[in-house]
């Protein structure tokens, strides 16, 4: 089931139950950094071993911007041509 989990100023978007994908749940977080105008980005993933993969990435405001524009297109896409997986339900705590 997908999950998003806001808390304080992290937001957490991640898949239980994705192992039944792949072997292995994965989850993304974000945070604004504290020091500066960054936005930290982690990924995590587990292993087929339970042993953790993460990366982390900081961005600056352009790359944000830049990945809002890209995010803004695919949402426009997926609403002129739906996709054949349907509604997607998810839980927001």
């Amino acid at each position: 089931m997908h999950k998003i989990n806001v808390d304080d100023q992290w937001l957490h978007l991640f898949y239980q139950g994705e192992e039944r994908d792949d072997g292995c749940a994965n989850e993304l977080s974000l945070q604004p950094a504290n020091d500066e105008p960054r936005l930290n980005l982690l990924l995590s993933n587990h292993g087929f071993n339970d042993e953790p993969h993460d990366a982390t990435f900081s961005l600056n405001q352009a790359d944000v911007k830049a990945l809002q524009k890209y995010l803004a297109n695919w949402l426009n896409d997926q609403q002129r041509t739906p996709s054949s997986h349907g509604s997607t339900s998810y839980d927001q705590a």
